[in-house]
């Protein structure tokens, strides 16, 4: 980020005090990440007050911003302030007003109730193989305060910025949207994931849609398009639906761990490989999705010249993100899969689904799946674990799937199931599937059945 007082006055309403800096590099919501001559930014939240760590940096901060209350705080202060309204929406205008000078960079943003974090880490890892510069969104940076701060630490000459865009809570994507102003919109998949807080599936896929709304060309992960027509949301009319239009996409197959891909270009049908970690087939759709997002991509700036050989050679060395389903050595080398990142229905049986495409015995250890509003009874009850030889399930909405399952073994809590799996023996033949939403902490389990050198989800 590189942008003048002036700017920062433009984009935030704002109106500074006292002698206004040439320019300002970095802003920083976070004093334990500050570095002299950044400037921080106070975010205000129901339990806490980013003002009053102001003092904490103030003599290494080029300036400050605040809002009317917190700058009265800052009265013995000896710095320069840009007062705002809001420092939220500060920030969020302040990411705007640099992405305005990505002239240079495609911006792809991509949200969904599953899928996104891999379909970006496969993206992120395809453009840099095929020698792009890219830059995109690390950890968890997707909310209101995750991608303002990844859009700010786009350097102005990257080629492809993709954005992961995250909602909990109506009106939030609306917003993201505006901050990122996307040149391709990619909807990765739609479930009730979070409908807690956007009123049901219907409200899921209302504020997911707004995404679509201005971008050059928008991607529909499979039943996306369906889900927008059945809820009566018009689609774009330049966009790619991986399941309404199979003549523009890379379609797939999987064959146990090989994935055959295959293109119609110029009337000249392509084909690829490319050979797995594991026999899932979530990870198929995903590599084949973003296939085609970068065939598409990439043939409009360089003239149909990219073919799926040279994609599929891009993303073949893939591996999936720290805790989603990203296999290691177990105890008695055993097999872990620690997909105890986060979980929804849909991603929850495809991993199910992958644990029983295995040889061995199949271990599930299964906790709750979060935010699922009315649905979570029926979306918990209705998983399908009958190809599992040993089940074990945490939480009270894992009940209802215990329920229907006696041999199944349920525990209340996630350290009554680390003590009581603690007691329990696996072998070299046991694949063992750890999943759940965050909020449960399985990676406790992952630490407990794998070695020492697992590196962890946090």
């Amino acid at each position: 980020m590189n942008l003048s007082a002036a700017d920062m006055q433009r984009a935030t309403g704002g109106c500074w005090h006292g002698q206004q800096p040439d320019n300002l590099n970095k802003v920083v919501t976070d004093t334990r990440a500050f570095q002299s001559g950044d400037t921080f930014l106070a975010l205000r939240g129901p339990n806490f007050d980013g003002h009053t760590f102001a003092a904490s940096v103030a003599d290494r901060a080029i300036a400050l911003i605040g809002d009317h209350t917190g700058v009265k705080s800052w009265i013995d202060l000896d710095n320069t302030v840009l007062e705002v309204s809001d420092t939220l929406q500060a920030f969020g205008d302040i990411a705007h007003a640099w992405r305005q000078r990505l002239t240079n960079t495609t911006v792809i943003a991509i949200s969904g109730s599953y899928g996104k974090t891999s379909l970006r880490s496969i993206l992120e890892t395809g453009f840099i193989a095929l020698g792009l510069k890219v830059a995109a969104t690390h950890a968890n940076l997707n909310n209101l305060i995750g991608v303002p701060q990844t859009l700010l630490a786009v350097p102005n000459d990257t080629e492809i910025a993709i954005i992961e865009c995250g909602i909990s809570e109506t009106g939030e994507m609306s917003r993201l949207a505006a901050i990122v102003q996307p040149d391709i919109a990619i909807l990765s998949g739609i479930s009730a994931a979070h409908s807690d807080g956007l009123g049901g599936l219907a409200g899921v896929v209302r504020e997911k849609s707004l995404l679509l709304e201005g971008a050059d060309w928008c991607g529909l992960g499979a039943g996306v398009a369906d889900l927008l027509e059945a809820h009566h949301i018009s689609i774009p009319t330049q966009s790619m639906a991986v399941d309404q239009a199979p003549a523009d996409n890379v379609t797939w197959q999987l064959n146990g761990c090989e994935l055959l891909l295959s293109y119609q270009q110029h009337d000249c049908t392509q084909q690829a490989s490319i050979i797995l970690d594991l026999p899932a087939a979530h990870w198929g759709s995903n590599l084949a999705f973003a296939a085609s997002i970068m065939l598409r991509h990439l043939n409009a700036v360089d003239n149909g010249k990219v073919s799926l050989n040279d994609v599929a050679t891009a993303i073949a060395d893939w591996q999936p993100p720290a805790g989603r389903l990203r296999s290691c050595v177990g105890k008695n080398d055993s097999v872990v899969l620690d997909d105890c990142y986060n979980a929804n229905p849909v991603s929850m049986q495809a991993a199910i689904d992958t644990l029983c495409a295995l040889d061995g015995t199949k271990v599930a250890i299964l906790g709750d799946m979060a935010e699922l509003g009315a649905a979570s009874a029926s979306a918990h009850a209705e998983l399908n674990i009958s190809g599992v030889d040993r089940v074990y399930l945490i939480g009270s909405h894992m009940q209802v799937l215990a329920a229907r399952h006696k041999q199944a073994n349920w525990f209340a809590n996630t350290d009554d199931a680390v003590a009581a799996l603690a007691q329990e023996s696996f072998t070299s033949n046991d694949t063992v599937l750890i999943k759940a939403s965050r909020s449960m902490a399985l990676e406790k389990i992952v630490q407990l059945l794998s070695s020492p050198e697992v590196a962890h989800a946090l």
